[in-house]
């Protein structure tokens, strides 16, 4: 049997809390596809029924992914159009499809992903930090060596840094940040978009005192400014780059090896050298 590639896989986001922020080209899609993937069929109907959508829903969760990668690849190669969905925000941002993108991509499947909401652009936004370059880091972890990983990777970023986490579990993630020595500025947004949106400033300790014995409930997005530097002026440093260059070495290779063993990043010691 011959199939055509005539389906069109559709990235669909939703509303993060305010359905107003639903845009008109996203309700065309689901109201003109032929089936609608959602992570609760439960949460999906009660988006669908309050635009009268009647588009039929599947469930596509952590725990069935793989399984269903071969039936929506099916459903495309019948020339079906289908659109994903999350419970809320942007599909595969801390969501389920990453795998199932590379699959249609690698075989050659036509998709379409709609902008819309996410609780990550909102929080940067909002957060009055410098956004000329930024890092996602997911859910913070619960325990563990991932947990120390992830306090890592924000003390020695240069970047303004967003993750989630969930109301049960933040004052122990500010705690745990101030264990860890990190001293900078944080924004904490709850229930984005919604009536109940608070948000929380301030420095981690400052923001810990805020937050200290309150119940919170909702979604938790939090932005954390990049922890400041103490950055001297080393002479003897500049004169050990100048070698480096004087020799050719490159100069990509010379800020990973020299921010190796002192105080300073990848991208300082780049800026530093890059016009030399």
């Amino acid at each position: 049997m011959t199939y055509n590639l005539v389906g069109t896989f559709y990235i669909c986001p939703t509303p993060i809390g305010n359905l107003d922020d639903v845009s008109t080209r996203i309700l065309d899609t689901l109201k003109n596809v032929d089936l609608i993937y959602c992570e609760d069929t439960r949460r999906a109907k009660k988006l669908l029924d309050n635009f009268q959508i009647t588009t039929p829903v599947s469930s596509y969760f952590l725990g069935n992914e793989h399984k269903k990668i071969k039936e929506i690849s099916s459903f495309l190669l019948e020339g079906k159009n289908i659109a994903l969905i999350s419970d809320a925000g942007t599909p595969l941002i801390s969501d389920p499809g990453s795998e199932l993108i590379s699959h249609l991509v690698e075989n050659k499947h036509d998709i379409v992903s709609i902008p819309g909401p996410s609780s990550v652009l909102v929080a940067l936004t909002i957060s009055g930090f410098d956004l000329s370059e930024f890092q996602f880091l997911g859910f913070i972890p619960k325990s563990g060596k991932e947990k120390i990983d992830f306090a890592l990777k924000l003390l020695n970023s240069s970047m303004t840094s967003v993750c989630f986490t969930s109301p049960k579990r933040i004052n122990k993630d500010i705690l745990f940040f101030q264990e860890q020595g990190l001293n900078t500025e944080i924004v904490v947004c709850r229930e984005l978009t919604k009536k109940f949106e608070t948000i929380y400033r301030g420095s981690i300790d400052e923001v810990g005192e805020q937050l200290f014995g309150k119940q919170l409930k909702g979604e938790i997005t939090l932005v954390i400014a990049a922890p400041e530097k103490e950055v001297n002026i080393n002479y003897d440093l500049d004169s050990s780059l100048k070698v480096f260059i004087d020799n050719e070495v490159p100069k990509r290779e010379i800020a990973k090896a020299v921010s190796n063993i002192t105080e300073y990043s990848v991208n300082e010691i780049y800026d530093r050298i890059k016009d030399l």
